[in-house]
């Protein structure tokens, strides 16, 4: 009976010591990951481009934080802040951390959509990458150590594919999307003046570098919403041509101009595309395309537009 009597106590006890590791287990899968002790920039770089970059950004990403990501969210606090900075060591280890961050972002999208939102982490994120929408379409003007994922004249797939990703966090997302929206048209407006200034030009040199700059950051950000949302409409250079022509036009054209409605302008001034109403849409753009005809290069210059920003639109 003694015997039977310390089997069972046996017994009690492996069954108490099983029950007790699985709990400990089961504390140690949802406790969140262990962050770097070292926060310093450059403690945050090595790792972030070393050997275990991508499992590290990995786990980060995969983690349903209790704080929404805020503490990881802050090792790249920095980028922002070194992106531009005039020492060339430390805007270069900024550019090469936010690449990192960049190509993992762009690879495993469909992993990445089912992880935990964080939105604290996807916010940071879109901080560090927001000066780098610029590299990520060829210009490299203030930046340092951040090479676009692609070729530029390709589909650029791997970057269509991270602007989809960027659109996980709703309030990230819009931060995103206005910077580019914004970033597009500083390069919109450059061209137009070149294109003003040297009409024989506009289809070549550094008016057609900045005009294809935007078609590619326009139909990135159309394409990558896209991407997020296949039930939304197919993206469509129509709107970015008809944006372009307004810029060039709007710089020289007068209210009592011929080719163009006087219903088009207020206090002098052409009316950009968003303030046209739909009926007259097809007639304002007809209008605008009508007043550039004098000048073949710059309505070649807006084609260039449409076929740079549908090669990325269409060949996802």
């Amino acid at each position: 009976m003694k015997r039977t009597g310390s089997v069972s106590q046996i017994r009690v006890a492996l069954i108490i010591c099983l029950l007790l590791f699985g709990l400990v287990s089961g504390c140690s899968r949802d406790r969140d990951p262990d962050l770097p002790s070292n926060a310093d920039p450059a403690a945050i770089a090595d790792l972030v481009t070393g050997a275990d970059g991508q499992g590290f950004l990995r786990e980060i990403i995969s983690a349903a934080w209790d704080d929404g990501g805020a503490r990881a969210g802050e090792l790249f606090a920095w980028i922002p802040r070194d992106a531009h900075s005039g020492d060339p060591a430390v805007a270069a280890r900024a550019g090469q951390t936010a690449h990192a961050i960049a190509a993992i972002l762009a690879v495993e999208r469909d992993t990445i959509t089912d992880t935990p939102d964080n939105p604290a982490l996807w916010r940071s994120f879109t901080d560090s990458l927001i000066p780098y929408q610029g590299a990520l379409v060829g210009d490299d003007q203030g930046i340092a150590g951040f090479a676009p994922l692609e070729g530029p004249e390709s589909q650029m797939r791997r970057t269509a594919s991270l602007f989809a990703t960027m659109t996980k966090d709703s309030t990230a997302d819009r931060a995103w999307a206005d910077a580019a929206n914004a970033k597009a048209q500083t390069y919109e407006e450059a061209f137009a003046k070149a294109a003003v200034a040297e009409p024989l030009q506009a289809d070549r040199g550094d008016a057609q570098r900045d005009l294809l700059r935007a078609a590619r950051l326009r139909s990135l950000n159309a394409t990558g919403h896209y991407l997020a949302n296949p039930e939304s409409p197919k993206p469509s250079s129509n709107l970015g041509e008809t944006g372009i022509m307004y810029q060039v036009v709007s710089l020289t054209a007068r209210d009592d101009d011929p080719h163009i409605n006087e219903g088009f302008f207020r206090d002098g001034h052409l009316l950009p595309p968003n303030e046209i109403p739909d009926t007259d849409w097809s007639i304002y753009d007809s209008q605008l395309a009508v007043y550039l005809a004098p000048w073949p290069r710059i309505s070649e210059a807006v084609a260039q537009f449409a076929r740079t920003y549908n090669r990325i639109a269409f060949g996802q």
